[in-house]
Protein backbone atom coordinates (compact mmCIF):
# COMPACT_ATOMS: atom_id res chain seq x y z
CA UNK A 1 0.00 0.00 0.00
CA UNK A 2 1.33 3.67 -0.71
CA UNK A 3 1.24 5.84 2.53
CA UNK A 4 1.66 9.46 2.33
CA UNK A 5 4.98 9.77 2.49
CA UNK A 6 7.43 11.94 4.80
CA UNK A 7 8.81 15.19 3.17
CA UNK A 8 12.75 16.10 2.89
CA UNK A 9 12.87 19.31 4.61
CA UNK A 10 16.16 21.97 5.04
CA UNK A 11 16.66 21.11 8.67
CA UNK A 12 17.52 17.50 7.72
CA UNK A 13 20.93 18.37 6.94
CA UNK A 14 21.69 20.21 10.77
CA UNK A 15 24.12 18.35 12.81
CA UNK A 16 22.04 16.59 16.11
CA UNK A 17 24.60 18.93 18.00
CA UNK A 18 24.27 22.66 17.95
CA UNK A 19 27.32 24.94 17.28
CA UNK A 20 28.60 26.23 21.27
CA UNK A 21 30.76 29.20 18.00
CA UNK A 22 28.65 31.86 20.17
CA UNK A 23 31.54 33.58 21.55
CA UNK A 24 31.34 36.69 19.94
CA UNK A 25 27.84 37.53 21.39
CA UNK A 26 27.33 39.12 24.37
CA UNK A 27 26.00 37.18 27.97
CA UNK A 28 26.77 36.31 31.25
CA UNK A 29 30.48 34.26 31.48
CA UNK A 30 29.02 31.28 33.96
CA UNK A 31 30.68 28.57 35.70
CA UNK A 32 32.91 26.23 33.60
CA UNK A 33 30.78 23.48 34.42
CA UNK A 34 27.14 24.57 35.71
CA UNK A 35 27.29 27.34 33.33
CA UNK A 36 24.45 29.83 34.65
CA UNK A 37 22.50 26.77 35.29
CA UNK A 38 22.12 28.20 39.09
CA UNK A 39 20.57 31.62 38.10
CA UNK A 40 18.03 29.94 35.48
CA UNK A 41 16.95 27.38 38.32
CA UNK A 42 14.29 26.73 39.68
CA UNK A 43 13.02 30.36 37.69
CA UNK A 44 14.63 31.38 35.09
CA UNK A 45 12.70 34.71 34.96
CA UNK A 46 14.10 37.03 37.26
CA UNK A 47 17.46 36.28 35.89
CA UNK A 48 16.47 36.64 32.14
CA UNK A 49 15.04 39.82 32.81
CA UNK A 50 17.86 41.01 34.41
CA UNK A 51 20.22 39.79 31.44
CA UNK A 52 17.70 41.90 28.63
CA UNK A 53 18.55 44.88 30.92
CA UNK A 54 22.35 44.27 30.41
CA UNK A 55 22.60 43.16 27.29
CA UNK A 56 19.82 44.08 25.42
CA UNK A 57 17.27 41.43 23.14
CA UNK A 58 20.28 39.02 22.32
CA UNK A 59 22.60 37.14 24.40
CA UNK A 60 23.67 34.00 25.51
CA UNK A 61 23.52 31.97 28.91
CA UNK A 62 25.19 28.93 29.61
CA UNK A 63 23.56 25.28 29.98
CA UNK A 64 25.38 22.26 31.81
CA UNK A 65 29.09 22.25 30.49
CA UNK A 66 28.48 25.80 29.72
CA UNK A 67 27.27 25.37 26.81
CA UNK A 68 25.78 28.32 25.22
CA UNK A 69 22.10 28.88 23.85
CA UNK A 70 21.22 32.38 22.58
CA UNK A 71 18.13 34.21 24.18
CA UNK A 72 15.83 36.16 22.29
CA UNK A 73 14.01 38.27 24.19
CA UNK A 74 10.81 40.71 23.32
CA UNK A 75 7.68 40.70 21.27
CA UNK A 76 10.08 41.68 17.92
CA UNK A 77 12.10 38.58 18.51
CA UNK A 78 9.06 36.46 19.25
CA UNK A 79 7.65 37.70 15.74
CA UNK A 80 10.74 37.18 13.98
CA UNK A 81 11.48 33.88 14.91
CA UNK A 82 7.42 32.60 15.27
CA UNK A 83 6.14 33.69 12.15
CA UNK A 84 9.60 32.85 10.60
CA UNK A 85 9.17 34.04 7.10
CA UNK A 86 12.07 32.89 5.29
CA UNK A 87 11.79 29.01 7.05
CA UNK A 88 14.93 29.02 9.10
CA UNK A 89 14.17 28.01 12.04
CA UNK A 90 13.46 24.14 12.94
CA UNK A 91 11.32 22.86 16.09
CA UNK A 92 11.85 19.61 15.95
CA UNK A 93 15.49 20.32 16.49
CA UNK A 94 14.64 22.83 18.81
CA UNK A 95 12.58 20.30 20.94
CA UNK A 96 14.86 17.70 20.67
CA UNK A 97 14.62 16.78 24.36
CA UNK A 98 11.21 15.42 23.72
CA UNK A 99 11.95 13.73 20.70
CA UNK A 100 11.80 10.48 23.31
CA UNK A 101 7.83 11.09 23.57
CA UNK A 102 6.90 13.18 20.99
CA UNK A 103 9.07 12.15 17.88
CA UNK A 104 6.66 12.18 14.77
CA UNK A 105 4.25 14.78 16.34
CA UNK A 106 2.93 17.80 14.11
CA UNK A 107 4.99 19.86 16.76
CA UNK A 108 8.47 17.91 15.75
CA UNK A 109 7.97 18.51 12.03
CA UNK A 110 9.11 21.49 10.13
CA UNK A 111 8.65 23.58 7.26
CA UNK A 112 6.64 21.76 4.14
CA UNK A 113 6.57 18.59 5.91
CA UNK A 114 4.90 20.24 9.09
CA UNK A 115 2.46 22.37 6.93
CA UNK A 116 1.40 19.53 5.36
CA UNK A 117 0.34 17.79 8.99
CA UNK A 118 -0.65 20.58 10.09
CA UNK A 119 -3.32 21.43 7.03
CA UNK A 120 -4.14 17.84 7.73
CA UNK A 121 -4.96 18.25 11.43
CA UNK A 122 -7.00 22.05 11.33
CA UNK A 123 -10.01 20.31 10.82
CA UNK A 124 -10.23 18.42 14.31
CA UNK A 125 -10.32 21.91 15.83
CA UNK A 126 -12.38 23.52 13.43
CA UNK A 127 -15.71 25.11 15.38
CA UNK A 128 -17.89 21.87 13.59
CA UNK A 129 -15.30 19.72 15.69
CA UNK A 130 -15.76 21.35 19.21
CA UNK A 131 -19.44 21.13 19.16
CA UNK A 132 -18.81 17.46 18.88
CA UNK A 133 -16.08 17.47 21.27
CA UNK A 134 -18.20 19.39 23.47
CA UNK A 135 -20.65 17.08 24.44
CA UNK A 136 -18.32 14.21 25.43
CA UNK A 137 -15.99 17.25 27.43
CA UNK A 138 -19.59 18.03 29.21
CA UNK A 139 -20.71 15.11 30.34
CA UNK A 140 -16.73 14.31 31.51
CA UNK A 141 -16.72 17.88 33.50
CA UNK A 142 -20.28 17.02 35.36
CA UNK A 143 -18.82 13.44 36.88
CA UNK A 144 -15.70 15.10 37.82
CA UNK A 145 -17.40 18.30 39.70
CA UNK A 146 -20.17 15.91 41.18
CA UNK A 147 -17.18 14.62 43.49
CA UNK A 148 -16.22 17.55 44.92
CA UNK A 149 -16.67 19.01 48.76
CA UNK A 150 -14.14 20.03 51.23
CA UNK A 151 -10.52 20.91 50.82
CA UNK A 152 -9.49 18.75 47.33
CA UNK A 153 -5.73 18.88 45.50
CA UNK A 154 -6.93 20.98 42.62
CA UNK A 155 -3.79 19.67 40.43
CA UNK A 156 -5.03 16.46 40.77
CA UNK A 157 -8.18 17.26 40.03
CA UNK A 158 -7.44 19.22 36.90
CA UNK A 159 -4.62 16.61 35.88
CA UNK A 160 -7.51 13.63 36.21
CA UNK A 161 -10.15 15.68 33.83
CA UNK A 162 -7.26 16.26 31.72
CA UNK A 163 -6.34 13.17 31.32
CA UNK A 164 -10.05 11.76 30.91
CA UNK A 165 -10.47 14.37 28.01
CA UNK A 166 -7.69 13.91 25.94
CA UNK A 167 -8.49 9.87 25.90
CA UNK A 168 -11.62 10.08 25.13
CA UNK A 169 -11.90 12.87 22.24
CA UNK A 170 -8.31 12.48 20.95
CA UNK A 171 -7.88 8.25 21.78
CA UNK A 172 -11.69 7.48 21.78
CA UNK A 173 -10.83 5.96 25.19
CA UNK A 174 -13.14 5.22 27.75
CA UNK A 175 -12.40 4.80 31.55
CA UNK A 176 -13.66 0.92 31.86
CA UNK A 177 -11.88 -2.20 32.59
CA UNK A 178 -11.06 -2.88 29.37
CA UNK A 179 -8.76 0.18 28.63
CA UNK A 180 -7.14 0.25 32.37
CA UNK A 181 -3.99 -0.48 30.97
CA UNK A 182 -3.94 2.15 28.56
CA UNK A 183 -4.86 4.93 31.12
CA UNK A 184 -1.89 3.19 33.65
CA UNK A 185 0.34 3.60 30.95
CA UNK A 186 -0.64 7.01 29.87
CA UNK A 187 -0.71 7.89 33.70
CA UNK A 188 3.42 6.46 33.83
CA UNK A 189 4.61 8.34 30.80
CA UNK A 190 3.09 11.67 31.66
CA UNK A 191 4.41 11.50 35.33
CA UNK A 192 7.89 9.94 34.76
CA UNK A 193 8.67 12.16 31.30
CA UNK A 194 9.18 14.51 33.54
CA UNK A 195 11.57 13.08 35.94
CA UNK A 196 15.69 13.24 35.29
CA UNK A 197 16.69 11.20 32.55
CA UNK A 198 17.95 8.19 34.05
CA UNK A 199 18.45 5.01 32.15
CA UNK A 200 19.11 2.84 35.25
CA UNK A 201 16.89 0.16 35.93
CA UNK A 202 13.58 1.12 38.10
CA UNK A 203 14.30 4.68 37.51
CA UNK A 204 10.67 6.75 36.95
CA UNK A 205 12.23 7.53 33.26
CA UNK A 206 12.87 4.09 32.49
CA UNK A 207 9.64 2.87 33.68
CA UNK A 208 8.13 5.96 31.54
CA UNK A 209 9.90 4.86 28.42
CA UNK A 210 8.80 1.17 29.04
CA UNK A 211 5.06 2.31 29.12
CA UNK A 212 5.57 4.78 26.23
CA UNK A 213 6.53 1.67 24.25
CA UNK A 214 3.45 -0.12 25.65
CA UNK A 215 1.48 2.38 24.56
CA UNK A 216 2.59 2.43 21.49
CA UNK A 217 2.35 -1.06 20.47
CA UNK A 218 -1.19 -0.89 21.77
CA UNK A 219 -2.34 2.12 19.43
CA UNK A 220 -0.52 0.82 16.52
CA UNK A 221 -2.90 -2.90 17.61
CA UNK A 222 -5.57 -0.49 17.18
CA UNK A 223 -5.23 0.77 13.94
CA UNK A 224 -7.04 -1.68 11.68
CA UNK A 225 -10.20 -2.16 13.94
CA UNK A 226 -10.64 1.47 13.61
CA UNK A 227 -9.95 2.04 9.90
CA UNK A 228 -13.02 -0.03 9.74
CA UNK A 229 -15.18 1.61 12.64
CA UNK A 230 -17.05 5.06 12.37
CA UNK A 231 -15.85 6.43 15.52
CA UNK A 232 -15.73 10.49 15.08
CA UNK A 233 -12.47 10.82 18.25
CA UNK A 234 -9.09 12.17 16.04
CA UNK A 235 -7.44 8.67 16.29
CA UNK A 236 -10.84 6.92 14.39
CA UNK A 237 -10.92 9.85 11.63
CA UNK A 238 -6.92 9.78 11.15
CA UNK A 239 -7.01 6.15 10.32
CA UNK A 240 -9.27 6.78 7.28
CA UNK A 241 -7.89 9.97 6.32
CA UNK A 242 -6.57 9.51 2.25
CA UNK A 243 -5.14 12.18 0.98
CA UNK A 244 -5.94 13.50 -2.86
CA UNK A 245 -4.24 10.79 -4.42
CA UNK A 246 -6.38 8.28 -2.18
CA UNK A 247 -3.34 7.48 0.10
CA UNK A 248 -3.82 6.76 4.38
CA UNK A 249 -1.61 8.08 6.61
CA UNK A 250 1.51 5.63 7.80
CA UNK A 251 0.20 3.73 10.82
CA UNK A 252 3.07 5.24 13.01
CA UNK A 253 2.42 8.92 11.82
CA UNK A 254 -1.58 8.55 13.32
CA UNK A 255 -0.02 6.81 16.61
CA UNK A 256 2.39 9.77 16.57
CA UNK A 257 -0.58 12.53 16.13
CA UNK A 258 -2.43 10.68 18.73
CA UNK A 259 0.04 10.01 21.20
CA UNK A 260 1.43 13.95 21.10
CA UNK A 261 -2.06 15.53 21.10
CA UNK A 262 -2.98 13.91 24.58
CA UNK A 263 0.33 14.65 26.07
CA UNK A 264 0.25 18.23 25.00
CA UNK A 265 -3.43 18.61 26.04
CA UNK A 266 -2.86 17.23 29.62
CA UNK A 267 0.14 18.71 31.27
CA UNK A 268 -0.51 22.57 30.04
CA UNK A 269 -4.51 22.27 29.92
CA UNK A 270 -3.80 20.73 34.09
CA UNK A 271 -1.73 23.22 35.04
CA UNK A 272 -3.42 26.21 33.68
CA UNK A 273 -6.74 24.60 35.05
CA UNK A 274 -5.17 24.51 38.33
CA UNK A 275 -4.07 27.57 38.81
CA UNK A 276 -6.87 29.32 37.42
CA UNK A 277 -8.93 27.41 40.35
CA UNK A 278 -6.07 28.88 42.98
CA UNK A 279 -6.34 32.85 41.31
CA UNK A 280 -9.94 32.79 41.82
CA UNK A 281 -10.14 31.71 45.11
CA UNK A 282 -7.53 34.31 45.75
CA UNK A 283 -9.23 36.78 44.50
CA UNK A 284 -12.76 36.51 45.30
CA UNK A 285 -13.92 39.83 43.29
CA UNK A 286 -12.47 38.17 39.85
CA UNK A 287 -14.61 34.85 40.76
CA UNK A 288 -18.19 36.87 41.59
CA UNK A 289 -17.14 38.64 38.35
CA UNK A 290 -17.06 35.42 36.88
CA UNK A 291 -20.18 33.58 38.32
CA UNK A 292 -22.14 36.85 37.48
CA UNK A 293 -21.15 36.74 33.84
CA UNK A 294 -22.64 32.44 33.97
CA UNK A 295 -25.80 33.63 35.60
CA UNK A 296 -26.02 36.59 33.07
CA UNK A 297 -25.92 34.52 30.48
CA UNK A 298 -27.79 31.66 31.48
CA UNK A 299 -26.19 28.38 29.91
CA UNK A 300 -27.67 24.94 29.93
CA UNK A 301 -26.84 22.21 32.15
CA UNK A 302 -25.15 21.21 28.63
CA UNK A 303 -23.34 24.65 27.83
CA UNK A 304 -22.85 25.01 24.12
CA UNK A 305 -20.11 26.33 22.21
CA UNK A 306 -22.24 29.85 21.18
CA UNK A 307 -22.91 30.11 24.99
CA UNK A 308 -19.31 29.42 25.93
CA UNK A 309 -17.89 31.91 22.98
CA UNK A 310 -19.80 34.55 25.12
CA UNK A 311 -18.20 34.94 27.98
CA UNK A 312 -15.04 37.52 28.03
CA UNK A 313 -14.86 36.91 31.66
CA UNK A 314 -13.51 33.77 31.85
CA UNK A 315 -11.22 34.58 29.02
CA UNK A 316 -9.81 37.42 30.35
CA UNK A 317 -8.95 35.28 33.50
CA UNK A 318 -7.46 32.28 31.58
CA UNK A 319 -5.33 34.73 29.60
CA UNK A 320 -4.18 36.26 32.74
CA UNK A 321 -3.52 33.33 34.45
CA UNK A 322 -1.55 32.02 31.53
CA UNK A 323 0.52 35.72 31.16
CA UNK A 324 1.73 34.45 35.12
CA UNK A 325 2.32 30.97 34.68
CA UNK A 326 2.85 30.89 31.25
CA UNK A 327 3.64 26.59 31.00
CA UNK A 328 5.90 26.61 28.66
CA UNK A 329 8.71 29.07 30.00
CA UNK A 330 11.40 28.59 26.93
CA UNK A 331 10.46 28.32 23.48
CA UNK A 332 13.17 26.33 21.35
CA UNK A 333 14.39 26.74 17.96
CA UNK A 334 17.44 25.85 15.76
CA UNK A 335 18.18 27.91 12.80
CA UNK A 336 19.37 26.22 9.63
CA UNK A 337 20.98 29.59 8.13
CA UNK A 338 23.00 32.55 9.89
CA UNK A 339 20.93 35.56 10.52
CA UNK A 340 21.43 39.14 11.78
CA UNK A 341 19.30 40.63 15.02
CA UNK A 342 19.55 43.28 17.34
CA UNK A 343 23.01 44.37 15.50
CA UNK A 344 24.25 40.68 16.66
CA UNK A 345 25.34 37.96 13.78
CA UNK A 346 23.82 34.19 15.01
CA UNK A 347 25.43 31.53 13.24
CA UNK A 348 23.57 28.29 11.59
CA UNK A 349 22.51 25.95 13.91
CA UNK A 350 22.45 27.80 16.88
CA UNK A 351 20.46 26.97 20.01
CA UNK A 352 17.64 29.99 20.40
CA UNK A 353 15.53 29.82 23.22
CA UNK A 354 12.51 32.56 23.30
CA UNK A 355 11.45 33.40 27.08
CA UNK A 356 7.48 34.00 26.83
CA UNK A 357 7.33 35.62 30.76
CA UNK A 358 10.00 37.46 29.83
CA UNK A 359 7.82 39.68 27.87
CA UNK A 360 4.87 38.55 30.50
CA UNK A 361 6.73 40.41 33.06
CA UNK A 362 7.92 43.36 31.21
CA UNK A 363 6.54 46.49 33.28
CA UNK A 364 6.95 48.56 29.66
CA UNK A 365 3.74 46.07 27.61
CA UNK A 366 2.13 44.98 31.37
CA UNK A 367 1.20 47.68 33.84
CA UNK A 368 2.09 46.14 37.13
CA UNK A 369 3.05 42.76 35.84
CA UNK A 370 3.59 40.80 38.52
CA UNK A 371 -0.49 41.28 39.88
CA UNK A 372 -3.10 39.39 38.91
CA UNK A 373 -5.85 41.62 36.78
CA UNK A 374 -7.83 39.93 34.32
CA UNK A 375 -9.32 43.41 33.49
CA UNK A 376 -6.32 44.28 30.84
CA UNK A 377 -7.44 41.30 28.61
CA UNK A 378 -11.20 43.08 28.70
CA UNK A 379 -12.47 45.72 26.31
CA UNK A 380 -13.04 49.02 28.04
CA UNK A 381 -10.57 51.71 29.77
CA UNK A 382 -8.97 48.90 31.82
CA UNK A 383 -7.08 47.76 28.44
CA UNK A 384 -4.06 48.75 27.08
CA UNK A 385 -3.12 47.60 23.06
CA UNK A 386 -0.37 45.06 23.68
CA UNK A 387 1.23 43.82 21.02
CA UNK A 388 0.19 40.81 19.99
CA UNK A 389 3.97 38.98 20.52
CA UNK A 390 4.21 40.10 24.07
CA UNK A 391 1.49 37.19 25.54
CA UNK A 392 2.79 33.99 23.84
CA UNK A 393 2.20 31.17 26.05
CA UNK A 394 0.97 29.02 23.49
CA UNK A 395 3.50 30.47 21.24
CA UNK A 396 2.32 31.77 17.68
CA UNK A 397 2.81 31.84 14.35
CA UNK A 398 3.35 28.95 11.77
CA UNK A 399 4.02 26.61 15.10
CA UNK A 400 1.57 27.75 17.24
CA UNK A 401 -0.56 25.34 19.52
CA UNK A 402 -3.17 23.79 17.60
CA UNK A 403 -5.40 23.70 20.96
CA UNK A 404 -5.55 26.96 21.91
CA UNK A 405 -9.04 27.38 21.33
CA UNK A 406 -9.77 24.48 22.53
CA UNK A 407 -8.26 24.53 25.32
CA UNK A 408 -9.92 27.50 26.30
CA UNK A 409 -13.60 25.79 25.42
CA UNK A 410 -12.34 23.41 28.43
CA UNK A 411 -12.06 25.93 30.49
CA UNK A 412 -15.15 27.76 29.95
CA UNK A 413 -17.16 24.96 30.60
CA UNK A 414 -15.64 23.46 33.63
CA UNK A 415 -15.89 26.97 35.14
CA UNK A 416 -19.49 27.15 34.51
CA UNK A 417 -20.06 24.00 35.77
CA UNK A 418 -17.64 25.18 39.14
CA UNK A 419 -18.75 28.04 39.86
CA UNK A 420 -22.71 27.18 39.97
CA UNK A 421 -21.93 24.72 42.33
CA UNK A 422 -19.01 25.56 44.36
CA UNK A 423 -17.34 29.00 46.25
CA UNK A 424 -13.03 28.24 45.90
CA UNK A 425 -11.47 29.42 48.66
CA UNK A 426 -7.63 29.00 49.49
CA UNK A 427 -6.89 26.00 51.41
CA UNK A 428 -3.30 27.32 52.36
CA UNK A 429 -1.65 30.76 52.88
CA UNK A 430 0.61 31.93 50.25
CA UNK A 431 1.38 32.08 46.71
CA UNK A 432 1.33 27.89 45.35
CA UNK A 433 4.44 26.18 44.93
CA UNK A 434 5.39 26.06 41.39
CA UNK A 435 8.22 23.97 39.22
CA UNK A 436 9.23 26.32 36.23
CA UNK A 437 10.79 23.66 33.93
CA UNK A 438 10.37 21.90 31.70
CA UNK A 439 6.86 22.03 32.08
CA UNK A 440 5.40 25.17 34.54
CA UNK A 441 3.04 23.27 37.13
CA UNK A 442 2.09 22.89 40.72
CA UNK A 443 4.86 21.69 42.79
CA UNK A 444 2.95 18.96 44.77
CA UNK A 445 -0.43 19.58 45.70
CA UNK A 446 -2.69 22.67 45.18
CA UNK A 447 -5.09 22.25 47.88
CA UNK A 448 -8.60 24.45 47.35
CA UNK A 449 -11.43 24.42 49.49
CA UNK A 450 -14.87 23.36 47.54
CA UNK A 451 -17.65 25.18 49.41
CA UNK A 452 -20.94 23.71 48.21
CA UNK A 453 -23.33 26.95 47.20
CA UNK A 454 -26.79 26.78 48.73
CA UNK A 455 -29.53 25.99 45.83
CA UNK A 456 -31.43 29.60 44.89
Amino acid sequence: MQYVPPIEVASDGLSRTPTNDLGHLPGPRGHFYFGNLRDLLPDPTPFLLEMRVRYGDCFTVGLLRNRRVVVLAGPAANRFVLLDGDGNFSSRLGWEVALDVLRGFVLMRDFEDHALHRALLRPFFAPDALRRDLVCMNRLIRDEVAGLGGASDAYRLAKRLALHVGLAIFGGFRATQGTARVYADTVRVLDGVMARRSRLPGSRYRRAMRARDRLRAALLAEVPGRREGNGSDLFSRLTRFMDESGRPLREQDVVDHVFGMVFAAHETTASALALMMYSLARHPEWQAEVRAEIVAARPGVAPTLDELSEMPVIEAVFRETLRLYAPIQLLPRRNVRPFDWAGHRVPANSHILLPPQVCHRDAATFEDPESFQPGRFLDGSARRDVDPFAWIPFGRGRHMCMGTHFALVEANAFFVALLRSFDLEPATAGAPAVEHLPVLRPSGSLPIAFVRRRAR
